[in-house]
């Protein structure tokens, strides 16, 4: 396999999630109008379950990964995807679909672990940071084109359409990884799984102040990320009657992001974490206040220009936030690199998915929930942050780097 071949499985097996994510979106009013019934599950379970069951993919995949293997846990955990894309293709209920979408999001947790512990076998340093940051500015195209794709093919064969693409696409990363790619973690350096030791190392990330603030920081972060995508079917095609616009709409906010992306390597090198944490909050809490106001006075209806420009901004401050809390996370952790990198992604979705229910329970309208998720998760970081990072260290903190591995 040469260097172009192993970018593109990496790209194609770290893109799974997002695909996962993102290219139902256009789906979810047809699965609700086709499985009406009364089941007590809501359209915006078809996304925030599967974020769920990611937390607990994640948790188990980084151990596991380090016990028998990169290639096994990755070849391991798109087989359980593909079970829950079968059961979701062929679901005759709403609750069928909620099942095998959790399925989904417990399977997705192996290729998305597991490759970045590959990259992390094979390259060291400079090397890996290349790596990371190509494979990471391509992504950024992966939310731009994930829902076109996805409302192409729904438009094409139905809802279900885009579930046996899924089943596709999952077969094969399976075959290509299986056939081409060899196992990168060398026997001598296997960790065996044993459990004491798993739950005394992770009781002492956890146990952190330093670090598990942050931890569910970074979850009401990915929560206001995760309330925008379950309510952007009612937003865009039932409030807005953007059906036919709506991947357009998803793409143009995510450019909101992947400019984020690109403008934080250049002020990561100069300025350290910190000033694009704090741009990050204060951006992402004035976007939801102002989207806010702006609802309070058109009675949850403000115009599509007002929505998508403080939208926009918002998406720009989770493109700031993302990355850094995230480094910020792990760097005392480099003892625990492995099993950190599982408990934060674990943590974070998790905490994202009560986040992103809580506000979807306690809004009637899906402007309201996005406003509501913007300045809320940005209060709450900014005050957990504050209590990681007591302001007489805040100034150190303002000069770090990220970690170069």
């Amino acid at each position: 396999m040469n260097r172009v071949e192993r970018f593109a499985l990496y790209v194609a097996l770290t893109a799974l999630t997002a695909l996962a994510i993102d290219g139902v979106l256009p789906a979810m009013p047809m699965i609700e109008a086709d499985l009406e019934d009364a089941s007590p599950f809501t359209g915006a379970q078809i996304i925030t379950v599967f974020v769920f069951g990611m937390a607990g993919g994640e948790l188990l995949t980084g151990p596991l990964s380090d016990a028998v293997g990169r290639r096994s846990v990755v070849i391991a955990g798109l087989v359980v995807f593909a079970i829950g894309t079968i059961i979701a293709a062929t679901a005759d209920s709403f609750a069928a679909v909620i099942m095998g979408r959790f399925l989904q999001g417990v399977g997705v947790a192996g290729p998305k672990i597991g490759t970045r512990a590959m990259i992390r076998d094979r390259y060291a340093g400079n090397d890996m940071a290349q790596v990371m940051s190509v494979i990471f500015t391509l992504l950024i195209l992966v939310p731009m084109i994930a829902p076109a794709i996805g409302a192409v093919i729904a438009a094409a064969s139905g809802w279900r359409g885009v579930f046996w693409a899924y089943l596709v696409l999952a077969l094969v990363l399976g075959v290509w990884l299986a056939v081409r790619h060899p196992e990168t973690l060398h026997p001598e350096k296997k960790i065996p799984l044993h459990v004491r030791r798993l739950v005394r190392n992770t009781c002492t990330v956890l146990g952190r102040a330093d670090v598990t603030p942050v931890i569910i920081a970074t979850g009401f972060i990915f929560g206001a990320q995760l309330t925008y995508f379950a309510v952007a079917a009612d937003l865009f095609g039932t409030l807005y009657l953007q059906s036919a616009r709506m991947p357009a709409l998803f793409a143009l906010l995510a450019t909101g992001t992947g400019a984020a992306l690109l403008l934080n390597v250049r002020f990561v090198r100069h300025t350290g974490m910190g000033p694009p944490i704090l741009a990050g909050l204060a951006l992402l809490g004035v976007s939801g206040a102002t989207l806010m106001a702006a609802a309070a006075f058109t009675e949850g209806h403000p115009s599509l220009a007002v929505l998508l420009g403080l939208a926009w901004i918002g998406f720009f401050a989770l493109g700031l936030l993302f990355g850094n809390l995230n480094a910020l996370a792990m760097r005392p952790l480099g003892d625990l690199a492995g099993l950190s990198a599982s408990i934060i992604a674990a943590t974070s979705s998790l905490v994202a998915f009560v986040f992103a229910t809580g506000v979807g329970a306690l809004t009637t309208s899906p402007v309201w929930a996005v406003a509501v998720a913007f300045a809320l998760s940005a209060t709450l970081s900014a005050v957990l942050i504050s209590v990681a990072i007591p302001a007489r260290s805040w100034g150190r903190v303002l000069r770090l780097r990220p970690p170069s591995r």
